[in-house]
């Protein structure tokens, strides 16, 4: 079974897009482009050929309400290096792409689990909300990540169906990111196959 995990973008998804271009004058067109729908954070980093194929795993966080999503809220001994963990936080589902809500909301990456994750080594780490950490801190999480080899893939969809029918279970994850120059992010297309 494949299971498509890409957020479908609309034409009310690229006009967010030009309004976000609007409030921040100093982006880049392309680097608002890179940071579209379903993307991982490269922050300035090559892509390693050997992610496209890897091991996934999904933790189910929905219950973490009114702080972060902490080491002890996951199974730990379970994550392996190279694994392309996902976190459903339930975010995307409850307040929709790009609202100021979901850009605000739902459950963040603890400094401490980011640490233990990059310890682990994981090559990826998918969400279904805007980032790992919440604005302020969004783009030193990503770039904590990437230095370390772990990629934060933003705006992960279906993640419900991906639990549903993963449970515990490792899966296989195929991601394809666009190839943009000089990009601090990457549009991609996201598979399991279980």
């Amino acid at each position: 079974m494949l299971l498509d995990l890409t957020y479908p973008l609309g034409r009310k998804d690229i006009e967010a897009s030009e309004a976000a271009v609007a409030r921040h004058p100093h982006a880049s067109r392309s680097d608002l482009f890179g940071h579209l729908g379903t993307h991982l954070d490269l922050m300035g980093k090559s892509w390693p050929e050997d992610y496209f194929t890897r091991q996934g795993r999904i933790f189910d966080v929905r219950h973490v309400r009114q702080r972060d999503v902490g080491v002890a809220d996951v199974p730990m001994d379970a994550v392996q290096a190279g694994d392309f963990v996902f976190f459903h936080t339930g975010s995307l589902a409850e307040y929709g792409y790009a609202t100021p809500e979901y850009m605000q909301a739902g459950a963040r990456l603890s400094w401490n689990l980011l640490r233990a994750l990059t310890a682990h080594k994981v090559a990826m780490i998918g969400v279904d909300c805007s980032g790992v950490r919440l604005p302020e801190e969004h783009r030193q999480a990503d770039l904590f990540c990437a230095e370390a080899g772990s990629f934060v893939v933003e705006n992960v969809h279906n993640l419900e169906a991906l639990g549903r029918n993963a449970g515990q279970r490792p899966f296989c994850v195929r991601t394809f990111p666009l190839r943009l120059e000089d990009a601090t992010g990457l549009p991609c297309r996201i598979l399991a196959e279980l």
